[in-house]
């Protein structure tokens, strides 16, 4: 059974796309898992990230990202095709012909605002929230898991991605900047499930780039999860967990999703070069990996 899993912040710079790269990574490596990601965010980084640069300057000319998805639909164009677009081996790591990518383009930032024209301009035969929906309703279950890398916003491209969703994750930085959003993610998109008679519910949420030795990070972390909590209750809806596993700051953590260090052949290579309170750094990926499978109940 496939899931599909949006990864949502409001503030940037987070982790949610490496936390998304992270997933899919070791979701096709080390457990044996066929992984879409869709990256929706303007910024293309979980692209280059899986594909680099060349290969995504390429898709781009050919009018085969994301973009050209929601052009089309504008412009009454045929450009996009799905077979083409989607990016088989999307990793420099070896043995990921499982790990897919549908990529996204700078473009986007263009077209973002005339995205709720698609109901016009298709004689009201699409709703602006069902563009990704109809493109990729025959190939959705072809995959264990789809892994949307959400722009930093609840606007018409990040609610293609809920549209489609049966969980949404929150990754955060455990400080008052990071978080402030939080509440307005769960009952913005509680809502709009409710108009939109959809089933999504939140897996959680992932601390990310924690800094042991700051007490703004230590004390957050205390906080973070009565106050998650509080916001569930508020709202009567089933609750949520905080991920038990945390991933901490480390300069090798953003290294390892640079696409063009050939150095890194495995998972744990890429991911494993170094150790943070006594553990390498890819068993922090792999004990989130775990808790994910665990929540989205595989």
């Amino acid at each position: 059974m496939t899931k599909v899993i949006s990864l949502i912040n409001l503030k940037g710079g987070v982790g949610k796309t490496t936390t998304t790269v992270q997933l899919a990574e070791c979701l096709v490596s080390e457990f044996g898992q066929k992984v879409l990601v869709i990256d929706l965010d303007p910024q293309t980084n979980a692209t280059v990230a899986l594909i680099g640069e060349e290969k995504w300057e390429h898709l781009d000319r050919q009018g085969q990202t994301i973009f050209h998805l929601f052009e089309d639909k504008l412009e009454h164009k045929h450009t996009f095709n799905l077979e083409k677009a989607i990016q088989r081996n999307a990793s420099n790591l070896e043995g990921m012909e499982d790990l897919h990518l549908l990529s996204s383009s700078i473009r986007l930032i263009d077209i973002q605002d005339r995205i709720s024209d698609v109901a016009q301009k298709t004689n009201y035969a699409l709703a602006p929230y069902e563009v990704i929906k109809l493109c990729l309703k025959d190939v959705l279950l072809d995959y264990d898991y789809v892994l949307i890398d959400c722009p930093p916003n609840l606007g018409t491209i990040t609610r293609n991605g809920i549209e489609i969703s049966d969980y949404f994750l929150i990754p955060t930085i455990p400080d008052s900047l990071s978080t402030y959003g939080i509440p307005q993610i769960i009952k913005t998109i509680h809502q709009f499930s409710q108009d939109r008679n959809i089933k999504i519910c939140c897996l959680g949420l992932v601390i990310t780039k924690y800094i042991s030795i700051s007490t703004a990070h230590q004390r957050g972390k205390q906080t973070l999860e009565p106050r998650f909590k509080e916001i569930f209750r508020a709202l009567n809806l089933p609750l949520a967990p905080v991920f038990r596993t945390i991933i901490p700051q480390a300069n090798a953590t953003a290294e390892a999703v640079n696409f063009h260090d050939s150095s890194h052949t495995t998972f744990k290579k890429k991911y494993g070069n170094s150790q943070s309170g006594g553990q390498y750094l890819y068993q922090y990926v792999m004990k989130l990996t775990e808790e994910l499978m665990e929540y989205a109940g595989q």
